[in-house]
């Protein structure tokens, strides 16, 4: 055997003496399953492991899982957690079902299934921890054969047994064939009322237990706790066991059931080549091609079926289309010396169960313990090497394939594609036909909003390139035209796009071809059983993207010269965002609590609200607000006429067509949404609100001797609400809308003395809530942060669980990168929200600051970060909210889109409108409140913090010099309190 990897960093084995009896018998694991499955490669294969930690043992199962002739992969003891995705753990070919233990460390159960076999969930244990049976249990179905497959884990001592009993009897009735594996900690080899109980169990069930010999060694302790449960020991063609002492003390149990299952299909994608393309023939071929002939076509629709057969043949020669066969290493550091190397330890492992001598083991531990430490070795030098020859352009691909940050796993659907189409493509409600003829009535009285109507204007060459570079998605929609093909040739078809996207502005029609999307179903939760586990991805058409651009930018500047919008309408505009949103809200609720009063705050929520937009409403919202008829035309066809279908890898559904709502996916969605919801505050009356796209607060404030005239008031504008939603189509989901009281803790304690009358809305209660989640923030009813930080301080372990597994693979960069884009985020956002956070949380959001220095340098738990934050470059948490508030500042004070719901709150001395940047001294006001408490508020602190720069800093002429000056303020002022 090969023992020379690594030998500068590795001990030689030639001390070892008597493994030449392990070395004649070195197979390794996978080696072993590929030769007892492949005589079967027509039944279901299944193996079971407890793995005592998935992630710990993620290596050995990359080698060992690798056999297309392994159906499934039970696991027992997986360790995973919520907080770790999936794709972290994701094994080619396969995908993984999982039931993770939440409450207590250790159990769990999983299932990795090959990716081509359709099933559906038929029973999970609660994630709870009980003492009790964890498990999972699976229907698959094989054409006309239905299959129940399931994993057990019980824990020692664990009562189990009427639990087992009573989901065997439920579900193993309805069916013929079943298999169930896992560890049931009950061991066969002994007599015991445990064991009798088991096999009476089984035996009442009709079920029957293969022979195997003893499953778990420890030491010189041997027990028979690992089992097969099977409906019919006829089918079994070929059972048994295999040391498998990379991943724990149990053995690796399999099965072959005698069950027809149909051959796995390659999966087989069709890409261009654009990299081995020769770009100066290219180049010579647009050039000749005659795209003039697309300028004289008068009909939209042919205008853009000649464009793109002119460059789908012109690609054809240069860049065809090929089938390439989707095929990935398990890991790309198990190299076939490790894998020998783990052969050779597994050798051991077995030599030591036939003789377990005190030599023999030590000589396992040695060989596993080398082989672990090559197995992290080679990982880390292909991660290292990789990102180091990483353009930052593919660096994120790359840490993706790790299972770092968000991305999306792509898996066999669990549904029914045409029925899951028909869900995303159909509105949830219906409007009246006589309710909403009315509505359009009542639309069309209402007068112009507008004084000049929009025209759409031409738009240039240059236009259109600035616009095309800018998008990065390389998404080929259903045309077959996507990025990557048209930048080769942009010089020369340019005129062509541009003659095209004027044509549709001109003509006030839309493109058939490019209302086509392609929906990719993303699931919701780890495990989608129902349709409404699904969210729709939508892959539209690359050159639909560009033309809807430059309707946005036309459309949005119409709405804003004419103050069409709602002021108080944060959701996709300039400028706006949930932060200001919040801003808004969280000071009126300071204001009033230093008025000594009360506010009563309801967020209502919207169900599906972009999917149950109305065309017709919608249209006639947009000639209320003075659109010319051709731009009227040009949204009409825009809407109409769309059609989708469910592509994701091979699967395919038929078309539907969408008959209401924006388009899902579309540049323009969002601000024909905001349009569509505008006229709703108009029916409120006496409460204050803000709107963030589909999500609505309502807040009224009182004195303490007015609560009932408050909730009278609240329950007045929801039935607004109610009737409003009813007659535009829109539902809300009274189950989700919250209301809650804030004010201060003297003014509450008061509140609870006596019973409230409810607030009712559509009929149901809404119960008085002391926290609630508005826009990502967590707001409790005292306008306290305890909730908040700790939310964040739970995302931030859960996120750094994650990345901790690959602490010591990255280089220094890398997890730099990581933390700004991962971790500070979470740490950042909205907290200029809250500048009135006590010094017991400002603390604790300090400790996890330094937990992420601590993550990227490799510190102790207990070591100082003082040195190391100052290497990079780092503010504390104190410096860098003031920063974060300044900054914000500075934007709504000189950015002319800046909300006006902010930029009222501040004003200058000596100046009325907004000053230049080298005006005097560019002081504000401080705005006039009562308590202590309000001084705390944004606005407050915001007034404070700004007047205490320096006035070199005020006088910045941009907001990225304001930036870059603010954080070296802080930095030094830092430095300074760090020496004293």
């Amino acid at each position: 055997m090969d023992l020379s990897i690594d030998s500068d960093l590795f001990y030689s084995l030639d001390s070892i003496d008597n493994l030449s009896d392990a070395s004649s018998d070195c197979v390794h694991l996978s080696d072993l399953l590929h030769n007892t499955f492949s005589p079967f490669p027509k039944n279901l294969n299944l193996c079971h492991i407890n793995a005592q930690s998935i992630p710990s043992h993620y290596s050995e199962l990359l080698s060992t899982f690798i056999s297309n002739c392994i159906h499934a992969c039970l696991v027992s003891e997986s360790f995973l957690k919520p907080s770790l995705p999936t794709t972290s753990f994701s094994l080619p070919g396969y995908i993984l079902i999982r039931n993770d233990r939440i409450d207590k460390g250790c159990g769990g159960v999983a299932i990795y299934l090959r990716a081509d076999i359709k099933y559906k969930i038929l029973a999970t244990s609660s994630p709870h921890y009980n003492k009790g049976m964890e498990y999972i249990v699976l229907e698959l179905n094989f054409n006309t054969v239905k299959f129940m497959l399931g994993v057990v884990y019980a824990p020692p001592n664990s009562d189990y047994l009427d639990a087992l009993e009573l989901l065997l009897a439920t579900h193993l009735p309805e069916y013929e064939h079943a298999v169930l594996m896992g560890d049931f900690n009950t061991c066969l080899l002994q007599d015991s009322a445990r064991s009798r109980k088991f096999l009476t169990l089984t035996s009442s069930l009709n079920l029957h237990i293969p022979k195997l010999d003893p499953t778990h060694h420890v030491n010189d302790s041997h027990s028979l706790i690992d089992h097969i449960l099977t409906s019919s020991s006829e089918r079994i063609a070929t059972h048994g066991q295999f040391t498998a002492s990379g991943f724990s003390h149990h053995d690796l149990i399999f099965a072959s059931y005698k069950l027809r299952i149909p051959k796995l299909k390659p999966k087989i994608i069709f890409q261009r080549n654009f990299a081995s393309m020769d770009h100066e023939r290219l180049a010579d071929d647009a050039a000749s091609t005659d795209w003039i002939q697309i300028e004289r076509i008068d009909n939209i629709d042919d205008k853009v079926k000649c464009f793109n057969s002119l460059v789908t043949d012109l690609l054809d020669r240069h860049a065809p289309l090929h089938p390439v066969r989707m095929k990935r290493p398990p890991a790309p550091w198990l190299t076939p010396a490790i894998r020998k190397q783990m052969a050779y330890r597994d050798a051991l492992r077995r030599k030591h169960k036939k003789d377990p001598s005190e030599a023999n083991w030590n000589n396992f531990k040695f060989v596993r313990n080398r082989c672990n430490q090559m197995i992290r070795n080679a990982k880390r030098r292909h991660i290292h090497s990789s990102v180091e020859n990483c353009s930052s352009k593919n660096l994120w691909q790359f840490l993706h394939s790790l299972g770092l940050g968000r991305c999306r796993k792509d898996q066999p659907l669990s549904v029914d594609k045409d029925g899951l189409n028909r869900h995303f493509s159909s509105p949830p409600h219906i409007l009246d036909p006589v309710t909403k003829a009315l509505t359009i009535s009542n639309i069309q009285a209402l007068p112009i909003a507008a004084s000049s109507p929009l025209h759409f204007t031409p738009v240039t060459e240059t236009d259109i390139k600035k616009i095309i570079l800018s998008i990065p998605s390389k998404a080929v929609g259903s045309d077959g035209i996507g990025r990557d093909m048209l930048l080769p040739i942009l010089p020369f078809i340019l005129s062509s796009i541009t003659s095209i996207i004027n044509f549709s502005l001109s003509s006030g029609t839309f493109p058939t071809l490019w209302k086509l999307a392609f929906m990719v179903p993303v699931p919701k939760i780890s495990s989608p059983v129902e349709f409404k586990h699904y969210r729709p991805i939508s892959i539209l058409p690359f050159l639909s993207k560009v033309l809807e651009r430059v309707v946005l930018r036309q459309f949005s500047n119409f709405l804003s010269s004419n103050n069409l919008l709602n002021p108080l309408q944060s959701g996709f505009r300039p400028s706006h965002s949930t932060c200001s949103a919040l801003i808004k809200i969280t000071d009126d609720l300071r204001k009033a609590v230093d008025d000594s009063q009360l506010t009563l705050l309801t967020l209502l929520d919207f169900s599906n609200a972009f999917n149950c937009v109305d065309h017709d409403i919608l249209l006639s919202i947009l000639r209320s607000l003075n659109m010319s008829g051709s731009v009227t035309e040009w949204f009409s066809s825009y809407l109409s006429g769309r059609r989708q279908r469910i592509r994701s890898d091979d699967i395919e559904s038929d078309w539907c067509d969408v008959t209401a709502g924006v388009p899902q996916g579309g540049v323009l969605s969002p601000i024909l949404f905001s349009v569509f919801i505008n006229t709703l505050v108009s029916v409120l009356k006496f409460t204050s609100y803000h709107l963030y796209a589909d999500d609505l607060q309502l807040y009224v404030s009182c004195g303490p001797g007015d609560v009932l005239e408050a909730i009278d008031k609240m329950t007045a504008d929801l039935d607004a609400v109610k009737n409003w939603t009813a007659n535009y189509g829109l539902l809300v989901n009274p189950s989700k809308t919250l209301v809650m009281f804030v004010g201060s803790r003297y003014h509450l304690a008061r509140l609870r003395n006596g019973p409230l009358p409810p607030v009712i809305f559509n009929g149901v209660t809404l119960p008085y809530c002391d926290s609630v989640k508005n826009l990502g923030l967590h707001i409790q009813n005292n306008l306290s942060w305890e909730l908040h930080v700790s939310e964040i301080s739970r995302k931030i372990y859960a996120s750094m669980h994650g990345l901790k597994r690959l602490q010591n693979f990255l280089p220094y960069s890398t997890k730099v990168t990581l933390v700004n884009s991962l971790l500070l985020p979470i740490i950042d956002y909205a907290d200029v929200c809250y500048p009135d956070l006590t010094e017991e949380l400002l603390d604790k959001l300090d400790r996890l600051l330094n937990l992420c220095i601590r993550y990227i340098f490799g510190l102790r738990k207990y070591d100082h970060v003082t040195d190391f934050r100052n290497k990079l470059k780092w503010l504390n948490i104190r410096h860098r909210r003031n920063a974060h508030i300044v900054s914000l500042v500075y934007g709504i004070v000189y950015n002319p889109c800046a909300p006006s719901y902010l930029t009222d709150r501040f004003s200058f001395f000596d100046f009325t409108d907004r000053p230049q940047r080298s005006s005097r001294n560019l002081l504000f006001r401080t705005p006039e409140h009562n308590a202590a408490g309000y001084s705390d508020s944004f606005t407050v602190s915001a007034v404070r913090l700004w007047n205490q720069l320096p006035l070199h800093i005020r006088q910045s002429q941009s907001i990225e010099t304001f930036k870059s000056k603010v954080r070296l303020h802080y930095l030094q002022k830092q430095n300074n309190q760090q020496q004293i």
